[in-house]
């Protein structure tokens, strides 16, 4: 077994960026449009084997699954800013939702 392994999709995490530094990336978008909508953003920590580019703490949860997860919870709220999220945080999402 891989050890790079999201703990969700079980895929290798190829963009090793953490959810907590997506999460703060997230919210500046977000705020842009509806800093309530900001605010309910927050990413975790998830031990695991691979490393985040930005802080460099260790994670387990692929960026596509994570934002996979902020897109459905922003697009229950706001579809249009969904929209404009799908854009910036794409992580393959598209290929999914459509």
């Amino acid at each position: 077994m891989n050890s790079h392994m999201c703990v969700d999709c079980d895929d290798v995490i190829t963009n090793p960026v953490c959810s907590e530094c997506l999460a703060v990336k997230m919210q500046v978008m977000v705020g842009e449009y509806d800093k309530e909508l900001a605010a309910s953003i927050s990413g975790f920590h998830l031990e695991g084997s691979s490393t985040c580019l930005f802080c460099s703490k260790s994670m387990a949860l692929c960026a596509h699954c994570f934002s996979k997860d902020v897109y459905e919870q922003i697009h229950d709220s706001n579809p249009l800013i969904a929209e404009e999220f799908v854009r910036q945080f794409d992580f393959n999402l598209r290929e999914v939702l459509l």
